[in-house]
């Protein structure tokens, strides 16, 4: 079977300097000639990054991502911030990371009242904005952790994965992803490869001798096995600042900083093929969806005045002939647009096929009733219907690089959405 390679992302400054047109452009053509698919923003729920952003982004042929990486609004400001994701969503984006490091206790501010735990919190928050995000057509996806954390990561997301299915958020369950830090914490890239079932004796703030934790870049390995022991499989996770030392971490040694990274993007070009426990390597699964890298860490790192050259050799020379990731099929589109329509064992309903006349006569797409068929488009436009389509399938789309839209029911909401 084909290898698949791990999508690379970049984590974008923060610092409103690098948003200038010059620097956006020098660096935006720099992360598509790393072989950069993503380019992640870091968000807050106060102000919008600007539309022409993320017109650049694409243009440059990179896909927006966007970690909101401060508390999660209370329930009140929903209305508010459900605007925000809905005008993301129309602007290109497809993941939105909801929250940074909820198991760490300043991650929650004293302007809010906190009556539960530190899980009981980050759900409150989270809930809403995921079932929206699931809703208008956005992939939601867990908080980085922090590795260890005030409250046990691998703990933590097992209790809020446990109040999902309480709360019986099948649907969301389906569409969401994790995320990890891929803190190296000056660790070998090896360490904690295999997760839990590999170690069976590391325990909550112990590791005994010969045994080894998730606290390394193999953190989201550990992740995936909680959400299989929780959920029957294994969830798809988004790698963060990949191949960083760590907070807390003594920075000197670019060097080794340099080496990691080369190693983490070879990796990524080799994909899923890297699965020798005994060697030094990044051994990724196929729910990997990205490995990202952080700009502004990685500057940090770097002791050269010429950043961009430094950075070059990192990531251009690591592109060898025999390290470029093969043509993964289902990410060679075929059709610019494929219109997904349910199919009964009666046949082709005649109501559907009405109430999207006016999109088949405007947009001219492709016409048919297959998810693998659908795959193979650059923009899938589905007409729902749950029992034909599941949110599972419907998540299969976006993993695949599709640009997805979900139509409302009602043929007069058709014709509106036509209109705007």
């Amino acid at each position: 079977m084909e290898n698949k390679a791990i999508k690379i992302g970049f984590t974008y400054f923060s610092s409103k300097e690098y948003f200038l047109e010059n620097q956006l452009d020098t660096w935006l053509q720099s992360l598509q000639k790393w072989n950069g698919t993503y380019v992640i923003f870091t968000a807050d729920f106060d102000t919008l990054i600007p539309e022409d952003v993320f017109a650049k982004v694409r243009n440059f042929g990179l896909e927006p991502m966007l970690h909101f990486n401060t508390e999660l609004p209370s329930a009140r400001r929903f209305n508010d911030v459900a605007l925000i994701l809905d005008l993301y969503q129309k602007w290109g984006t497809k993941y939105v990371i909801l929250g940074d490091q909820p198991n760490v206790k300043k991650s929650f501010s004293s302007s809010r009242s906190h009556k539960g735990t530190l899980v009981d919190d980050y759900l409150e928050g989270f809930m809403s904005l995921a079932n929206h995000a699931v809703k208008i057509g956005l992939i939601p996806v867990i908080a980085p952790l922090a590795p260890g954390g005030d409250f046990w990561d691998c703990s933590f997301l097992e209790l809020v994965l446990e109040g999902l299915k309480q709360k019986r958020m099948t649907d969301l369950l389906d569409a969401m992803v994790l995320s990890s830090y891929g803190f190296t914490f000056s660790k070998p890239l090896s360490w904690g490869k295999g997760g839990p079932e590999y170690w069976p004796g590391s325990k909550p703030y112990i590791t005994p001798d010969g045994q080894q934790d998730q606290i390394g870049f193999n953190n989201f390995e550990w992740l995936q096995a909680v959400s299989l022991r929780r959920l029957g499989k294994k969830l798809p996770v988004i790698i963060l600042n990949a191949g960083s030392p760590g907070p807390k971490i003594n920075q000197a040694g670019g060097l080794k900083v340099d080496e990691t990274l080369r190693k983490i993007v070879q990796a990524c070009h080799h994909g899923d093929n890297l699965t020798d426990r005994a060697t030094d390597q990044p051994a990724f699964n196929e729910f990997v969806v990205a490995c990202s890298i952080s700009l502004e860490e990685l500057l940090g790192l770097i002791a050269d005045s010429d950043s961009l050259k430094a950075l070059d050799q990192i990531f251009v020379q690591s592109q060898s002939s025999q390290s470029q990731p093969k043509a993964n099929p289902v990410n060679q589109k075929v059709f610019d647009h494929y219109l997904l329509l349910p199919s009964y064992t009666s046949g082709v309903s005649d109501v559907v096929l009405n109430k999207v006349r006016p999109l088949i006569k405007k947009f001219r797409p492709t016409l048919g009733f297959s998810i693998e068929e659908a795959l193979h488009a650059a923009k899938v436009t589905v007409f729902p219907d749950p029992n034909i389509f599941t949110a599972e399938q419907i998540n299969k789309l976006r993993v695949a690089g599709c640009d997805v839209e979900i139509l409302p029911q009602a043929g007069i909401e058709i014709a509106t959405l036509l209109q705007d």
